[in-house]
């Protein structure tokens, strides 16, 4: 649930990093994101520890 500080909504763009940093992500297809990140968690359930 969200907290009565937290913003309304939250929107996430990637062209600082890229204009700063010269970073581009490596995928880009939301499924693909998707896929990994379920992936590593299930490979990772421990996180980082």
């Amino acid at each position: 649930p969200r907290r009565p500080a937290d913003p309304s909504k939250l929107i996430a763009n990637a062209e600082k990093a890229a204009r700063v940093l010269g970073w581009k992500p490596k995928i880009t297809e939301i499924e693909e994101i998707i896929a990994s990140a379920w992936k590593w968690h299930t490979e990772h359930p421990e996180g980082y520890e």
